[in-house]
């Protein structure tokens, strides 16, 4: 019972400080023109707008390294009890009580199950990897800790920052209940638009829409972000229009604030700037308010940008690493993750409609069937409240296109389903239509009726976990029944010491674990590691041919081997070793030769290390201007270039040796003969070497991974020794003689 007292604490504290620094900026921002808001509308928007603020505290406190407890207790304390001390705004009109009613009703008994499930332990595929795994790491350390060997450490984390002090408090659940607030927040926010616009049936129904759908709802109750961005849009959009009733400039503060915060929160919501800015443009037609809101968002980028370059080389890591090139993400990586975000498992994306509405098997959750009703919301279009609503919405609609993914579509759904509602609220027996439209969306998002048409493993709310809720079942003997994986993490902890380093083929519930998790293709260190694994086993990857260059020999101090073709997506140009002989014998390698390679020079080495389990790749398609060049330091006489390769380079290479004379590169040959090359030793013995050699003395296999049994049934090959068995993976040691090349 204590750990359920426990995250409620450290949601509510956290939640209330979010509330209280809100209050404190909207009187702020509203100084000199009077309160623009009434009481149903100030409460959500302040603690979203407040949330902006507390999240700007948060990252200074973790960036000064200060990120205690009795930190957060004196911080938090003082800015609700300074917020404690402002006026509210005015009530407003009251609600129809008919209206109240319905409305009160379905979001009650919703709002129970929801609470619930947040209130449970986390068991969430995402929330209990990555999402808390960072939020972990930063309340162990105090601060913000660099984790190069994970590309998800370099998204921006403004939703994640808030979850820290509630983590510190409560733990996985006081971060699930944190973005449940903002759930509740978002759909107090719609129901107050509608009564601002005068409409108050169009706010409930929009509301409601947004908050019964199943996707919205599992998202919402667990460690996820994607309700928060959602409600960030909100809110910003909301701040413009009431900016737009009075056109004060300090109105414009909450909204910058809050189109910052939403790229903090999600790279995908930079649209907020995008909208805020040409909302202020077109509705203002002076320079002044724009500064304010490029300021203000300035002022929430700003911080990630500067942490991403300090500790990636990229500001936006992990993507555009074309541009901002470094050593931590290979281009390839996220190119091909890319990809697989825009299709999915879906052949024919023509029946994305349907996946994303009714089936959700494809696309990890459903938004509801009654969204298939969407297209009504053009109808909108000729209210301008509806034109409005639709430009933001659309503004998401196109950023969604780049993960396909049911829940990425939240942040576009409050837009579409006010206009939707507005659409239908202009038709003969308008409140009998959303009535109706709510009603059958209220009983399709039902948890318990989903399996009835939809798929039945779709990611949704599956019951009503009282007992997880209230620590009556404990959290251990939840997760047992609950979190997939949970058996990893306990094998994990029990048979890797502090501070060791586990290669996993495949990721878990990782913010469970205090130990060092290297996901194989989370980063260029991570897939170096798989690269040499997949070797082992893999004769397509091995080095098993060799392209020959003879030519009349010749004295050079530097040469090097060019790539000229253009391959197709995915075609890269690999090396295992590049080695020069004269007359037969090899030229000796030195440790004075200065290497160069591009389009990767960080791993040159791999090319020149004598070890056949490692490789030199390009990581990105291979292009015209690859090269691996090496300067001897002194004239060298060379007749020979062998570089040895595997299968994977049987694409139409053309490759060129040249030499450097007086700074100009000059072509000595472009003629190679391709030969089968015997490599010498034990290509699984050097890559368990070769990961000891870094640092990495476990690995954790699938058993779903391909290659599985070539662990499994022949570890010591390997020089591993199995260690542990859960129930659908493996963990492996290396051996004292594995570490033998």
């Amino acid at each position: 019972m204590l750990q359920a007292l426990a995250a409620l604490f450290g949601a509510a504290f956290t939640a209330a400080a979010c509330y209280a620094a809100g209050v404190l900026l909207i009187a702020r921002a509203t100084r000199g023109v009077g309160m623009p808001l009434k009481r149903f509308e100030y409460a959500p928007l302040a603690f979203l707008t407040g949330a902006a603020c507390l999240q700007l505290l948060i990252f200074g406190t973790l960036a000064l390294r200060i990120g205690y407890k009795g930190v957060w207790i004196v911080l938090f304390a003082a800015l609700i009890w300074a917020g404690l001390r402002r006026p509210l705004a005015g009530r407003g009109n009251a609600l129809p009580r008919a209206l109240k009613i319905a409305f009160g009703m379905i979001f009650g008994v919703f709002t129970a199950i929801y609470l619930v499930n947040a209130w449970a332990p986390e068991t969430s595929p995402d929330g209990a990897s990555y999402h808390l795994e960072f939020v972990a790491r930063f309340v162990r350390a105090h601060r913000f800790v660099k984790t190069p060997d994970n590309m998800y450490a370099s998204l921006s984390e403004g939703i994640e920052t808030l979850y820290v002090p509630a983590f510190a408090f409560g733990r996985h659940s006081a971060a699930a209940l944190v973005h449940f607030a903002f759930l509740v927040a978002l759909a107090m926010a719609m129901l107050a638009y509608g009564r601002r616009i005068g409409k108050a049936w169009v706010g409930a129904a929009g509301a409601l829409l947004v908050y019964l759908s199943p996707v919205v709802g599992r998202d919402g109750t667990t460690a996820y972000i994607d309700v928060a961005v959602a409600a960030i849009a909100f809110a910003m959009f909301y701040w413009l229009e009431v900016w737009d009733e009075r056109r004060a400039l300090g109105l414009l503060i909450p909204p910058g604030l809050l189109a910052g915060f939403g790229y903090a929160a999600k790279y995908t919501a930079f649209v907020l700037v995008v909208y805020a800015l040409a909302f202020v443009a077109w509705r203002a037609r002076r320079l002044r308010p724009m500064l304010v809101i490029a300021g203000c968002a300035s002022l929430m980028i700003a911080p990630w940008m500067i942490k991403d370059w300090m500790q990636y080389r990229n500001p936006v890591a992990p993507l555009a690493n074309q541009i901002f090139r470094n050593p931590y993400i290979h281009v390839y990586t996220v190119q091909d993750w890319s990809a697989w975000l825009r299709r999915y498992d879906i052949a024919n994306l023509w029946t994305l409609p349907m996946e994303v509405t009714v089936h959700g098997a494809h696309v990890q959750g459903l938004i509801g069937p009654m969204f298939l009703l969407a297209p009504l919301a053009l109808l909108a279009w000729r209210y301008r409240a509806g034109r409005r609503l639709l430009a933001l919405g659309f503004l998401f609609l196109a950023v969604y296109f780049t993960n396909i993914g049911a829940r990425f579509l939240i942040p576009c759904l409050p837009f579409f389903a006010l206009a939707m509602a507005l659409a239908l609220a202009s038709m003969n027996g308008a409140r009998v239509l959303l009535a109706l439209v709510v009603g059958m969306h209220a009983v399709a998002s039902w948890p318990w009726m989903i399996p009835r048409y939809a798929n039945p493993y779709v990611w949704r709310i599956q019951g009503f976990p009282l007992a997880g809720a209230l620590r009556t079942m404990s959290q251990e003997a939840y997760l047992r029944k609950y979190l997939y994986g949970d058996d990893i993490v306990r094998m994990v902890e029990a048979k890797i010491p502090p501070g060791g380093r586990v290669f996993s083929t495949d990721g878990f519930a990782t913010s469970y674990t205090s130990r060092e998790v290297l996901v194989g293709y989370e980063s260029a260190f991570n897939s170096l590691i798989a690269d040499m694994l997949y070797m082992g086993y893999t004769g397509d990857y091995q080095p098993t041919k060799a392209a020959v260059f003879r030519f009349a020999g010749r004295s050079v101090r530097r040469i090097r081997v060019l790539q000229t073709a253009q391959g197709k997506y995915g075609q890269m140009w690999d090396v295992d070793e590049l080695r020069f002989y004269d007359h037969g014998a090899e030229v000796e390698r030195k440790a004075g030769w200065k290497l160069r390679a591009w389009p990767d020079p960080w791993e040159v080495q791999l090319a020149f290390d004598n070890s056949e389990a490692t490789r030199w790749r390009t990581w990105e398609t291979a292009s015209p201007g690859d090269y691996l060049d090496v300067d001897f330091g002194d004239p060298t006489p060379v007749d020979q270039v062998v570089i040895e390769t595997s299968n994977q380079s049987t694409w139409p290479m053309h490759l060129q040796v040249e030499t450097n004379i007086q700074g100009q590169w000059q072509k000595i040959t472009d003629q190679f003969e391709i030969q089968p090359h015997v490599f010498r030793g034990s290509i699984r013995r050097q890559a368990t070497y070769e990961m000891h050699r870094r640092g990495v003395d476990y690995v954790l296999v699938m058993d779903s991974m391909w290659g599985a049994d070539d662990f499994r049934d022949d570890p010591a090959s390997w020089g591993l020794e199995a260690i542990g068995r859960s129930r659908s993976a493996t963990l492996y040691k290396v051996t004292p003689d594995g570490v033998t090349p």
